[in-house]
Order: C-alpha cells, then structure tokens, then sequence
C-alpha cells in the first residue's frame, strides 16, 4: 500500500514567491559587490575613491566625490588619446650628431673607372678563333664582328647600339656566348691602369683594383669587397678596404688611366673618356661620372651619414621612408640576389625585373649571377626596341605633379636606414699637347675634402619612451594614482573578486545539497517499512476513539510530518 499527499495548488502564493527569491539573490549579490568595494576603497591609493567608498560618507559627499572621480577620469581618457593620436603619427625630427666625425672611421669609397669604349679591339681576331673555330662562313663572321661591336659602348638605358642588328639573322649565333666574348675582350689591368699611388705609397695596380661587373659592364673597382679578389684581399689584410684620415690633393688614390685609342673599335663614335663611379661599399651600381680624356682630373669627396636610430623600429618602413639592411620581412625590403639592403641595391633588381618583363631575359653583364635567363644573341634587337622605356625612371606618386612624355619604370624604392652619401666636386683639367704627346690618358685624384664630416640623426619626435611618461604623468595629474595603484586595482580585480565569488559559489553548493538531503521525498509502506510507532499510535486511536477520531489524528499527524512532501510514492 503506498500513502501519498498532494498539497493543494495555489499559483497566486507561487507567482509571489519567485520574484522575492530573485529580489533576495539581487539584494545578496548587491551586499556582496558593496562589501567588497568597501574594502576596496579602505587601502587603495586612488585619490578619491577612499572618501567615495568610505563607511561613514553620506550620500551628498559620495555624489560629490564620484561626480569629481568620474570627471577626472574622463579628462585622463580624453588626454591619453590626444597622446596617443600623437604617437601613432610617428612625426620625425632630424638633428646633427656630431660636426666632427672623422674621416678615417668610415670606409674609403668604392672607386671604379671604365673606359668608355669598352673594348680591345685588337683581340677581335683572337676572339674569333676562340669562339668561332669551326666556323668559315663570311657572312656568320662578319655578324659575330657586328654583335661584338655593339657590345662596345652598351650600358643600360643605352642599348640603342644593338639598332644594328636589325633584319640580321642573329639566332644563328645563337650557341655563342658574347658574355664570355666581351669579357675575352675587355681592358686588361695592365692595358687600362698605371702609376698607382695609395697616401703617396706605390702599388702595382693589379693588386689593389679587380675587375668587376656593373650596370656600365666590365670595369675594374679600388676598394671593393664584391669580387673574388676584393674578399681575398679582406682575408690578407684586416685593413682592407682601406681608409684615410687625410684630406686634400694626393692624399688617397691616385692613377693613371691609359684611354688607348688606337685599340678602339673603328666604327665607335663615342667620346673618349671614363666613367668614374663611387660608392658605398656592397653597392652595386651608382651613377658615374664622365671624365674627358687628356685631362688632369680631381675628385673632391664630401661624405655625409644619415642614420635611424633603433626607436624608429617602432614604425612602418613606409611612414619612416627608409629601410634597415636587416628588415627582411618588410614588404619595402627589395635587393639584389646576395645583396644587402641598399637604394642603389633596390634601383638595380627594379631596373632587372623591368629588363625581365620586356625581353625575358637579363644581361649577365650588368647585374651580379642571380635566378634570370642570360639573354643570347637574338634576344639583343628586343633590348633596342624596349630601350626608351628602360632609359626613364619615376618616382611613384609623381604622375599627379610630373609631366612624363615617356613611358619609364616605376620604381619604390627608399634609402637604408643607415646611409652613407658622398657629395662629389668633379674637376676636370685639360693637359696641354705637349704633357700628353702621342699619348691619351687621365690622371685621376680621388680624395676627401675634409678631414671630418657631418653626422645627421633622424629620430622619433615622441616615442614610446615619452608615450609611457606621459601616461604617468597624467594618471599622477587627474587622479593622483602612478603604476603601484595600478598593480592594486589588477591584484583586486584578478585575484580579491573571483576568490570572493568562488568562496560564495562553494557555499551556495554547500547548502543546496544540504537542502536535497533534507528534501528527499519519503515513501510509507504501511505494511513493510511503517515504523513501530506509528503503526502503534494509529491502532490506538483506532481502539480509543473511533475510525473517524483516528482518522482525523493521522491526518493532523501526516501534515506535521509531512507538510513539504508532494508524493509519497511506492
């Protein structure tokens, strides 16, 4: 037999009875969170927030205070903005370093002299039976003698005399190398340099200058550290490459170059002359300048650094318009292949990849070994054809102010980081006939013009340096508070409330299976699990009073014990 209560519904106490236990747990939860803040505002060393959560404020002085508070604060936010507004436009500001920085602290420039006829022409017959062996053909010949020839004034942005080639079948010579043939061809040390002179000191030529590639073709270089015998020489000599600390006339390099007109191509209608080009070193090309023959020529060098430095890090390579050598991911960061990062470097693989894109090829001549396809000879008429656009080059951006009549490359391309600029006085002084007799030749002074130069620093006008005092001194200026007051608003917030909450959510669990325990449902079976007492007290009132008196008992009885219970179930 199961005995079972059902308390009669009554949804009207019900609808009454959660809102209230809602209203508790809000009401609790607002003790818990002022109790809190109480303690807070006990220790903290926020000025203000002591009186605004202090016990014995009332509540004219707590809105006084939290009025005060929260206008503070908002005139903390509204100033940190404007600083950081500040910061993020990353203004610059360039100032001298040093006025007497010496000479002798920088390397001496690279020094590399062409001559601007490019070729020994007295090895053409050498060459052809070096490369033309089995070849008897007059005509085929005779064509190899025109592609040489055209080789003989080519530099890029002048490939005007590969127009010689037209309606020619140059895919014949197609297995021929000119590369190697222009190299069998060029100056020798011996044919091109002489008298050399270093601070005075007499050195053979040979064993100070190398030959080396360039945008000009094959030139020989002083101080260079790109070729073979450049990194030989750095291994010999830990001085290498040299410098001075000397200014003034005779006091660096000085030779003699042997233009050699007779050797020339007879076709040639260049100038006579050189080509004299100083650079950085690890630059590749830079633009040269033209020397007259039979001429005494000095070279007056004035450098001048430019340099970043590291906090200028913190911004874009693009908002500071310059690149670090060591700023590989930078989406700015172009050179060539092996390279460092330079201007010069980045003009050169710009100039390359325009080279690529019109004919498919580059010339091995101009531009140190890399990944691009060597163009043959009857690649040489589409390098003539595409030269006006390889001859001009703009700046981006400057379509919109620039009048540009030819079409040209387009090349980004921003100064490194660290910049070395030479500012050059070329002087040029004609020999008289009877100096240079039979002769033709230049001789070639190349020295600095002071003993010190000029250092320029370029840095941020407010850095994160200057952002992080800032901060401070407005946190110290609205409310009064410095970096130890932070660390106690974290510690309260991060530490003080989730162990307050965590301690709270374990009590709360504690009671409510405390609560389930006591709220289990009971069942009576009154034949099997009826305790003894009960069983006696019905009978009794059964025997004493009457079924209806016993009745009435175990009623009163059954909603004493059982007033919470629903069901009593089997």
């Amino acid at each position: 037999m199961t005995l079972a209560h059902y308390p009669t519904a009554r949804p009207e106490v019900k609808s009454r009875v959660l809102p209230s236990r809602h209203q508790q747990l809000l009401a609790q939860l607002g003790d818990a969170v002022w109790q809190l803040a109480l303690r807070f505002g006990k220790r903290t060393t926020i000025h203000g927030l002591d009186r605004l959560l202090s016990t014995r404020a009332s509540r004219w002085e707590r809105f006084i205070w939290l009025c005060t508070f929260v206008s503070a604060f908002l005139g903390a936010v509204y100033v940190c903005l404007i600083l950081s507004q500040r910061y993020n436009d990353g203004n610059f500001q360039t100032v001298v370093d040093s006025t007497r920085y010496p000479v002798y602290r920088i390397a001496y420039p690279v020094v590399t002299i062409c001559n601007r006829n490019r070729l020994n022409w007295q090895r053409l017959d050498l060459a052809k039976r070096r490369f033309m062996a089995n070849v008897s053909d007059a005509l085929q010949l005779k064509l190899f003698e025109t592609i040489v020839g055209s080789y003989d004034s080519m530099s890029f942005g002048h490939f005007e005399s590969f127009e010689l080639l037209r309606n020619e079948p140059t895919h014949q010579l197609s297995h021929v190398n000119f590369s190697l043939v222009v190299d069998f061809m060029t100056w020798t040390c011996d044919e091109l340099l002489t008298d050399c002179k270093w601070r005075h000191y007499p050195y053979n030529c040979c064993e100070i200058f190398s030959k080396r590639r360039s945008k000009n073709g094959l030139c020989w270089a002083f101080n260079s550290l790109e070729t073979a015998e450049g990194k030989r020489m750095h291994l010999l000599d830990p001085m290498w490459p040299w410098r001075t600390g000397s200014a003034g006339p005779m006091s660096a390099l000085f030779v003699r170059v042997l233009i050699n007109p007779e050797k020339h191509w007879p076709e040639g209608q260049n100038e006579k002359g050189i080509e004299v080009m100083l650079t950085e070193p690890y630059v590749w090309h830079n633009s040269p300048y033209s020397v007259p023959a039979n001429t005494q020529t000095s070279i007056e060098i004035e450098p001048t650094i430019y340099f970043y430095d590291n906090d200028t890090r913190s911004v874009s390579s693009d908002q500071r318009q310059c690149v670090f050598d060591d700023e590989h991911n930078s989406r700015d960061f172009k050179s060539l292949l092996g390279y460092i990062y330079m201007i010069e470097n980045c003009q050169s693989e710009c100039h390359q990849e325009y080279l690529v894109r019109y004919c498919n090829c580059t010339m091995d001549l101009l531009f140190p070994p890399g990944q691009y396809r060597s163009c043959r000879s009857q690649d040489l008429l589409c390098l003539a054809e595409n030269n006006y656009k390889l001859l001009y080059s703009h700046q981006p951006g400057e379509e919109h102010l620039v009048r540009n009549n030819y079409e040209g490359m387009v090349c980004k391309c921003f100064r490194n980081c660290y910049s070395l600029n030479y500012i050059n006085d070329v002087r040029p002084s004609f020999l008289p006939p009877e100096v240079v007799g039979n002769s033709s030749y230049v001789d070639l002074d190349v020295h600095f013009r002071f003993e010190t130069l000029m250092v320029y620093r370029t840095s941020l006008v407010f850095g994160w340096v200057d952002l992080m005092v800032s901060f401070g001194g407005i946190a110290g200026l609205f409310l009064g508070c410095s970096l130890i007051s932070g660390m106690e608003l974290a510690y309260f917030l991060c530490i003080e409330v989730p162990a307050f909450g965590m301690r709270g959510l374990s009590q709360r669990l504690r009671k409510m299976r405390r609560m389930d325990i006591e709220v289990t449902t009971p069942t009576l079976k009154l034949r099997q699990n009826m305790s003894s007492h009960l069983e006696h007290y019905v009978m009794q009132l059964k025997a004493e009073q009457g079924p209806q008196k016993a009745t009435e008992h175990f009623k009163r009885w059954q909603r004493q014990q059982f007033a919470h219970k629903h069901v009593i179930s089997k």
